[in-house]
């Protein structure tokens, strides 16, 4: 299943990645003559406001990112899938398919709690048993 993540989103996680605030990041820019409010780089990480090719540009160089690597999409919208290509070890690995399975469960119990889905009805299971 392909998941669409946009640029800004993108942006943002690899600000994050390399432990960089908004405020560094902004500094950074203006290193590079490109002037950028922490608001306008708040708006673009959140999809309120586009960026320009310049200001794509400047922020790759700054958060040292390929440009290519932004317009990727992204194949599998599973968990345990991404956290593998980032090569964590399988203790990580298991944990996070724990926590994506509650995960799943959350959301079906709320699926549920809203009337979307209902349950299977079983049948009691002493009649199973007669079976």
């Amino acid at each position: 299943m392909r998941e669409e993540i946009s640029i800004g989103l993108k942006l943002r996680i690899a600000r994050e990645e390399k432990g960089l605030s908004q405020e560094e990041v902004v500094k950074r820019l203006a290193e590079k003559a490109l002037n950028m409010s922490r608001e306008t780089l708040s708006k673009i990480e959140n999809d309120k406001r586009t960026v320009s090719a310049i200001e794509l540009n400047a922020l790759c160089k700054v958060l040292d990112i390929d440009i290519n690597s932004l317009f990727e999409e992204y194949e599998e919208n599973d968990l345990v899938t991404l956290f593998r290509k980032r090569n964590f070890s399988q203790k990580t690995l298991n944990e996070i398919e724990k926590l994506q399975d509650m995960i799943k469960v959350f959301i079906y119990q709320k699926k549920i709690h809203e009337g979307e889905y209902k349950p299977k009805k079983r049948r009691p299971l002493w009649e199973e048993c007669l079976d």
